[in-house]
């Protein structure tokens, strides 16, 4: 890491430790040169990413990219396993917006439009920035924190189609609503 740092003094808010493991907490303008110095480089070579996650902590939104250096076919099987989690901090909760990195790691791909989907992070430069498990016509993301605790009554009369009258009657009182 001391090379990462040496290199990208000003993306780099700090580093930490997170389950043990070394991360970096990064901003989002600087994801993207991060990303591909931590690929390609010979001593980090970082190739793949085991997942992506997005979290609201109510302050800002982070975005994990739990990154893994692995063996290649031909390189000693015995060498360690290495990883190291990339956190983007994103500070902006009324237009959350980070780099895409579906580029450097195609896999991500379902992994940040499902962060999009629930969190309301867009991931600009995303080759297909739109809902993945949620229906289009669905109003807001519901694992933000100020998501409505018990939804949007009209998405969910809207998309569940198989809700009867008493479902709708109770999930109205529970929203506090006369029925």
């Amino acid at each position: 890491l001391n090379e990462v740092r040496s290199r990208f003094p000003d993306a780099i808010r700090r580093d930490a430790c997170v389950i043990g493991e070394p991360a970096l907490l990064v901003s989002p303008e600087h994801v993207q040169e991060l990303a591909v110095f931590l690929k390609e480089n010979s001593i980090c070579g970082f190739n793949m990413c085991r997942s992506v996650t997005g979290t609201d902590k109510i302050d800002r939104f982070e975005i994990v990219y739990n990154l893994a250096r692995v063996p290649l076919p031909g390189e000693d099987p015995a060498e360690d396993f290495v990883t190291v989690a990339l956190i983007v901090v994103i500070t902006d909760r009324d237009m959350p917006v980070t780099m895409s990195l579906v580029d450097i790691w195609p896999g991500v791909d379902f992994q940040e439009r499902e962060i999009y989907d629930l969190l309301g992070v867009a991931f600009e430069g995303h080759p297909h920035p739109s809902r993945i498990l949620l229906d289009d016509a669905f109003i807001g993301h519901p694992l933000r924190k100020d998501y409505p605790l018990h939804g949007n009554l009209e998405d969910m009369r809207a998309i569940n189609a198989y809700l009867d009258e008493h479902q709708l009657k109770i999930m109205k009182e529970d929203a506090g609503e006369e029925t």
